[in-house]
């Protein structure tokens, strides 16, 4: 286990503590701000994690299989967990709608898919510029959004102008995923 791959780990657990708080929060009926506040702390650390871990096992040449399955794994439990967490809030679900969160997650499982297929070929396929961007709208959505919850007007718009320009990047990286798997499988069969 080298330092890129416990940083990972350590976004996992908090990751889970970001859902226990948003939990606790909405099961004693949202009387205090502390939970979320604290939630959305640890939800912008971990999100921060995200690109210390890829960018230390690059630079320190740590790149490994097992990071290269628990970075991703991790990125997609802390962003569509928490959607999913934040469902429990109206004034949330305002911004981050059902069908919103079932876009994402059904990005992230064919793209999962994808990735699955086209590494057990041989071939490199990790994430691009636009799948980065994509988390980052989505970061900033879901961080915008646990404020809202935590009782601050002061990020809606953060939050709604996150929503659409995280929905877009979603469906275009999910897209461009796609052309380029059908470009390197084609390539293959020739």
């Amino acid at each position: 286990m080298n330092i890129p791959n416990t940083i990972t780990m350590i976004r996992l657990v908090m990751t889970v503590f970001v859902f226990v708080l948003l939990e606790l929060h909405a099961r004693a009926g949202c009387v205090s701000m502390t939970l979320p506040w604290i939630a959305f702390a640890l939800f912008l650390v971990a999100a921060v994690t995200d690109f210390l871990d890829g960018y230390l096992a690059r630079k320190w040449n740590m790149v490994s299989p097992f990071g290269r399955i628990a970075d991703p794994f991790a990125d997609k439990i802390l962003i569509v967990g928490t959607m999913i967490s934040l469902l429990h809030f109206p004034v949330a679900t305002a911004v981050v709608t059902h069908w919103y969160v079932v876009v994402v997650i059904a990005r992230e499982f064919l793209v999962t898919a994808i990735r699955g297929y086209v590494e057990s070929t041989g071939k490199a396929f990790g994430a691009d510029r636009l799948g980065k961007w994509k988390m980052v709208s989505q970061c900033w959505t879901v961080a915008a959004v646990m404020s809202m919850v935590a009782g601050s007007s002061w990020f809606e718009w953060a939050a709604i102008g996150g929503f659409w320009v995280s929905l877009a990047l979603t469906v275009v990286s999910g897209l461009n995923y796609c052309i380029k798997a059908r470009e390197l499988i084609m390539k293959g069969a020739a």
